[in-house]
């Protein structure tokens, strides 16, 4: 399989990445500068960093940044916490992902005894366990019992995804399309990080009724995939480079893919789902208003996850972590064109379709 992947890639040095869509509701909190900080500096001291450019790498992946996107609305004391988890799973997930297959068993289930409190004073060494231990310890102590509940129980499910995923990465195999999208919203978190912490941050109490119903399922869900979609689209180049590219909707779409297709084709194929799953997730929040009225809890709880999605599509285009640090390229805005695929950093040019047509010329420009 890794053969017949790097063959599909090693021709390529660029494509055409399009303007992605951008139209669900987007916003800062307004305190983000300072929340942001403060989420930052409490994952440096706890982790114990001081060299000044690991510093710089962490902060510069604006995790904090992240979490003031995702809860633009929420309560201060929340949003701290959010982001706290924010860091801690993030943390958690590059353990497991880097971990052996023999090793990952071992930290599940010092993971999972994390989760019920039962860890044992003194039995984990581990910085990032730690931290986590100390996340999980402030969950407790402010979610009520139900919704923490929930978040232990979509932490197992989390756990197995990441599973499945080492063991793909181990054999450097490629999933099917339907396999890797169910496992993708495990691994991914976003129960945990969108639903969950939606109505811990906004203090949103769903009935039971509401949790079970397929729509809140398929909304959940769509929010998910699209994250996940943005995600691999936008973190590939980082991926590639570093060797871990088999667990990407790209190598997904070209391994699985009809016989010939382009690497074009399938990043044109991977925009047009990410469109489609914005398209459900605003149909699906307008189904949810009508069907529950505008002061349903369901109803807030739609319209501030769709804020997890769109927080998660500007993330993803201004974090160094997926786009190299101090990218003069990083500003914040919505980029698109012709994307180099250079190992240090994302390189993105105007668009050789669009100089072709304002030179009128019938030949691309030769790439500087």
């Amino acid at each position: 399989m890794e053969a017949t992947l790097i063959s599909k890639f090693s021709t390529v040095t660029h494509f055409e990445l399009p303007q992605l869509p951008n139209n669900i509701p987007f916003a800062y909190h307004p305190q983000s500068a300072t929340i942001s900080a403060q989420i930052d500096e409490w994952m440096l001291r706890k982790m114990k960093i001081t060299d000044q450019s690991a510093r710089k790498k962490m902060i510069h992946s604006k995790m904090g940044l992240y979490a003031c996107m995702m809860h633009p609305n929420a309560e201060r004391e929340k949003l701290v916490l959010a982001g706290k988890n924010l860091w801690a799973l993030l943390l958690m997930d590059d353990l497991l992902e880097s971990s052996s297959k023999e090793e990952m068993p071992r930290l599940n289930t010092t993971i999972s005894s994390l989760g019920s409190g039962n860890s044992g004073d003194g039995a984990i060494r581990n910085p990032v366990l730690l931290l986590y231990k100390e996340v999980l310890g402030e969950l407790r102590a402010a979610m009520e019992p139900p919704l923490l509940d929930r978040y232990l129980h979509c932490l197992a499910a989390s756990l197995e995804g990441v599973r499945k995923q080492v063991h793909h990465r181990t054999k450097k195999s490629v999933p099917g399309p339907e396999e890797y999208k169910f496992t993708r919203r495990a691994n991914g978190f976003m129960d945990i990080l969108g639903g969950i912490m939606t109505e811990f941050c906004m203090g949103i109490r769903l009935n039971q009724a509401q949790i079970q119903s397929p729509t809140f399922r398929e909304l959940l869900n769509s929010v998910s995939d699209y994250v996940i979609l943005v995600n691999d689209l936008l973190s590939f180049r980082k991926e590639f480079y570093g060797g871990d590219y088999h667990h990407n909707w790209i190598s997904v779409l070209s391994y699985h893919g009809p016989s010939g297709i382009s690497f074009q084709d399938v990043i044109d194929q991977l925009c047009e789902m990410i469109q489609a799953e914005e398209h459900s997730i605003l149909a699906l929040q307008k189904k949810i208003a009508d069907e529950e009225g505008c002061d349903s809890e369901l109803t807030k709880f739609a319209s501030e996850l769709a804020m997890v999605a769109s927080g998660s599509l500007v993330w993803s285009y201004l974090s160094g972590r997926y786009h190299g640090y101090d990218n003069p390229l990083i500003t914040g805005e919505i980029f698109s064109g012709t994307w180099l695929l250079h190992p240090v950093a994302t390189v993105v040019l105007p668009s050789i379709k669009a100089r072709d047509t304002l030179l009128g010329l019938k030949v691309p420009v030769p790439l500087p």
